[in-house]
């Protein structure tokens, strides 16, 4: 006779899912009875061998009128395999309703779903007959869709929860039928099921990967990270914690108020609430902490599982957001140029070499000087190579280059809104992206008077605010300016603040213009004929009109000169190949040059070349500075400055040959010819 097996269950359709899922296990071999409340023969329950009831609830309803004699067994549902990876695999809300037959059943669901791993959704229950039905767009369902109400956007049916393992064992053994336990059929059953174990598995497999994670994490942030417990011990401690502090203790297992009473951790257990960005110092460094508590699952349970403190240098982080800055700015603003750049051998151009470094190592505001085309940012950029800062941003702007309104918003920056044609997501100024770093202000004598005004106020606060906004932005920048112009003769004419003037002038550099360093012009021809590849040769007649003739675009237009004569395709270069504006001058000078007498010589031009012919017939060497004693004692006054632009000018008249070294400057045939003509004259 055949084993009988009731059943009861909330509906007749959930009674007919688990009589066919039982089935599957025991064939035939048993004889099932299906009692439904919804049908109402609950109270039929007779000649029963085991009685399987659905929920405990349903049992304490039916216990008083149950054969005690009859053994019970409570079902222990769980999910196919099938409805699991259905659920791990597709991406829904996670603010979801969990639709089932009754408010019981759909807890059931929602603790089987946690227990299973699923515990990152917030399973809202809803049930038929629900008088608050939450509006949301997505549900989960075991075999309930027909409950769902209407309007749900996405719909995951898991399908109907599944008899476990220890149910049907169970069930198994009540009915005196453990042979059925060793059958393949039940096997394969139980290999459809999520095992009840599979929720622990997640959550340790889930935790050790964290683990990791968490603990690969803390190895490679930039941050320092020091883990406390709730009893305010410390119970993590990254190597980047331990950099910032620069202690050797070992802190673990130790009370952080006692190892590190700089972080006043005291100050957070009085309100258990996370403190953002407190500037604290720890061995006469800044560091930025905060400190993040660590709570249960909800933010208002109660549970206190200990805090985070996070640190960071206060240097590093400036740091890094200047580079999100220079980012955002899609630029990259570095200098190029050291002092090995600066190319010469006169004593000119040495003194600015060391200059260059004695200013790289001040703080101060430097302003250089000098003609059009002598390489001032060339110099700006070797001072700030030659700095403590030279591995932080050099930005360079031209003040000539842009009108008042668009200079003013590259300067400062601006919020959106600011101005018609702004950008809506504003923009960072030059004093931001320049922070701690080099800002070269080139042509400063171009800016508007108002500039200044703002400007002076940006170096004296070392604050800025951008245009039409309210916030003040710190920043710390070393300002290097440069001017082609005299600026004090600006200030005198009311065209350069004062008060700007002396700011910008702390240290101050001048870049001699080509033609008073005459020394220097032979070796930046080769050193840029180098540098592009050049091939071609100048002819004696080339060398000496180079060496006399003004360059008054100075470097810039020396260099362009090599790229002509390269470009021409010429071996040798003859006075012929000159270009226009050189021939222009050649003629004009030779044309000078045959008008010159004595009445076209200054007395100051008379009196040096008169010198050097005494030299000649004295047979000794003559020197810009004996000159210049020389003429002291004639009651004359000429620097060696004013020496040496007579000899530029005497020079390119032919009169005086100008050269470096031991040998001098030497008057030549033409100059002794003059001199003796004018002696002819005067006694003549």
């Amino acid at each position: 006779m055949k084993k009988r097996l009731g059943i009861v269950t909330e509906s007749k359709d959930v009674g007919s899912e688990y009589k066919r899922q039982l089935l599957k296990v025991f064939n035939d071999d048993i004889e099932i009875v299906n009692y439904s409340f919804d049908i109402n023969n609950v109270k039929d329950i007779k000649d029963i061998d085991v009685l399987l009831i659905s929920t405990y609830s349903q049992y304490e309803v039916l216990r008083k009128d149950i054969d005690k004699n009859i053994p019970i067994v409570i079902t222990k549902l769980t999910l196919s395999k099938n409805g699991y990876n259905m659920l791990k695999d597709t991406v829904i809300d996670k603010k979801v309703m969990l639709v089932n037959l009754s408010f019981e059943m759909c807890i059931e669901t929602i603790a089987l779903l946690y227990q299973l791993g699923f515990d990152d959704y917030e399973l809202i229950p809803v049930f038929p007959n629900m008088k608050a039905v939450p509006d949301l767009k997505a549900a989960i369902t075991t075999g309930e869709e027909r409950y769902v109400p209407a309007g749900v956007e996405t719909i995951l049916d898991l399908g109907h929860r599944a008899i476990d393992k220890n149910t049907l064992v169970d069930i198994a053994i009540k009915l005196q039928m453990e042979n059925v336990l060793t059958d393949r059929r039940i096997l394969d059953y139980f290999d459809e099921l999520v095992s009840s174990d599979k929720g622990f598995e997640f959550f340790i497999s889930k935790s050790k990967t964290l683990k990791n994670q968490f603990n690969t994490l803390l190895s490679i942030m930039n941050k320092g990270v020091i883990g406390v417990g709730e009893d305010a011990v410390i119970e993590s401690f990254n190597e980047n914690a331990r950099k910032l502090i620069g202690k050797n203790t070992a802190y673990i297992g130790k009370y952080i108020n006692e190892v590190l009473p700089e972080i006043e951790f005291e100050e957070y257990l009085k309100t258990k609430k996370q403190i953002i960005n407190k500037l604290i110092k720890i061995n006469e460094k800044n560091i930025t902490m905060s400190i993040f508590p660590v709570s249960g699952l909800n933010e208002n349970d109660g549970v206190d599982n200990g805090a985070y403190v996070i640190m960071e240098s206060f240097e590093s982080q400036e740091t890094a957001q200047n580079m999100l800055r220079l980012q955002l700015a899609n630029k990259g603003h570095i200098a190029k140029y050291d002092v090995s750049n600066i190319i010469g051998k006169s004593k000119e151009i040495e003194e600015v070499k060391k200059l260059v470094i004695r200013m790289g190592n001040s703080k101060s505001g430097v302003l250089i000087t000098g003609e059009s085309g002598t390489g001032k940012e060339l110099v700006a950029q070797a001072i700030h190579n030659a700095s403590h800062i030279r591995d932080k941003q050099f930005v360079a702007i031209n003040c000539a280059a842009l009108s008042p309104n668009l200079l003013e918003s590259e300067l400062f920056g601006y919020e959106s809104g600011a101005f018609s044609g702004a950008s809506k997501s504003g923009k960072i100024g030059i004093f931001e992206l320049a922070n701690n770093g080099t800002l070269f202000l080139d042509e400063i004598g171009e800016m508007p008077i108002d500039l200044q005004v703002r400007l002076l106020r940006v170096i004296q606060e070392k604050e800025v605010m951008r245009v039409g906004g309210s916030m003040v932005i710190k920043v710390n920048v070393r300002i290097i300016a440069a001017t082609n112009k005299n600026l004090y003769e600006q200030v005198e004419k009311g065209l350069f603040r004062k008060d700007l003037y002396f700011r910008l002038n702390v240290l101050p550099i001048n870049i001699p213009p080509l033609r008073e360093r005459i020394e220097d012009i032979s070796v930046l021809f080769e050193y840029f004929k180098e540098m592009h590849g050049c091939k071609f040769e100048l002819s004696a007649e080339v060398i000496n009109f180079v060496n006399n003739y003004t360059w008054q675009g100075n470097i810039r237009e020396l260099r362009n000169c090599v790229e002509y004569f390269d470009n021409i395709g010429v071996r040798l270069i003859t006075l012929d190949h000159l270009p226009y504006h050189m021939k222009t001058f050649l003629k004009e000078t030779v044309d000078k040059e045959n008008e010159i007498n004595l009445l076209n010589l200054t007395n100051d031009e008379s009196f040096v070349l008169n010198q050097y012919y005494n030299a000649f017939k004295d047979r000794v060497k003559l020197g810009r500075k004996s000159i210049s004693m020389k003429a002291f004692e004639n009651n004359r006054f000429l620097s060696e400055y004013d020496v040496r632009k007579i000899l530029t000018d005497l020079s390119r008249y032919g009169y005086i040959n100008v050269s470096v070294g031991r040998g001098g400057s030497t008057i030549t045939k033409k100059g002794i010819e003059l001199i003796e003509e004018m002696k002819q004259v005067n006694f003549g």
